[in-house]
């Protein structure tokens, strides 16, 4: 919601010339706070249960994006920004929560139906955000704050506890968000897909980071048309996803239907 509104706020607190390198550095705060604290988050959820973390990060989320939506200096969008990521790192416990409540097959429907949400979220967000930031750069803040706390609220009332089994400790081991890639050491296949996975990423995320800035500068576009735009490139993804990688994976196999995924991302992003 607040992709298409980032750069105005910005603009607000800094020189325009700093815009860029503030977003760029806002933005990828969010994703390391994510990337740091997810193990956190899902260590402490087998140790206290999966409804307080959830709610405790609901709340903090609310109270995160209303103080940001009114920041009067720099250093508060940058915090807001950091505990936004943390507060916003707990799919791996509503994923844990369906894992507890479900089993087999249902299981799989659980997480597949997660998994459209957050598409759905992924492209009503940009729009909402959009039509919201054509009346004012603060207004998508305050949306997530309430979205937030009507989260919670709802969480309070209908949440039960799922996670009933033995309490595990914190362990330090789980607490590193590097711990996890330890099995892949000595499997050089795995560690090399891995890394060229992370490329792939790192790439990919540039022109996803820049979009919002280069749609105002190169097309004059304003809040409204960058949401819709995002959300097209959303919908687009999810259709690719649904209905093209599947069939192409079928006819030419898994390892040519990521070369050729690769060299058509190479071809157009220079577009």
């Amino acid at each position: 919601m607040i992709m298409p509104v980032l750069p105005g706020l910005l603009r607000d607190l800094v020189h325009s010339n700093d815009v860029t390198a503030h977003y760029g550095i806002l933005l990828a705060l969010y994703a390391l706070m994510q990337f740091a604290c997810a193990p956190v988050l899902g260590a402490l959820s087998d140790r206290f249960g999966r409804r307080p973390v959830l709610l405790v990060s609901l709340a903090g989320a609310a109270v995160d994006y209303a103080i940001m939506a009114t920041a009067p200096f720099l250093w508060v969008l940058y915090i807001g920004r950091i505990v936004a990521g943390i507060t916003g790192a707990t799919g791996a416990v509503a994923g844990a929560y369906i894992a507890d409540i479900t089993d087999g097959d249902e299981r799989a429907r659980h997480f597949g139906f997660m998994s459209a949400c957050f598409g759905f979220g992924m492209v009503a967000g940009p729009v909402l955000g959009g039509l919201m930031g054509g009346f004012s750069p603060h207004a998508p803040f305050f949306a997530a704050a309430a979205l937030n706390g009507l989260n919670f609220l709802t969480g309070c009332f209908l949440l039960p506890e799922s996670h009933k089994g033995e309490r595990r400790p914190l362990r330090r081991e789980a607490l590193n968000p590097l711990a996890s890639f330890r099995w892949a050491r000595g499997m050089t296949v795995v560690a090399a897909l891995m890394a060229v996975f992370f490329i792939m990423q790192l790439v990919g995320q540039v022109p996803a980071a820049l979009w919002v800035i280069f749609g105002e500068d190169r097309f004059h576009w304003d809040a409204t048309t960058i949401g819709i735009s995002l959300a097209a490139f959303g919908i687009l993804h999810s259709l690719a996803q649904a209905m093209i990688t599947g069939p192409v994976a079928a006819r030419l196999g898994e390892r040519r239907a990521l070369m050729l995924g690769m060299i058509a991302d190479g071809q157009v992003s220079p577009v």
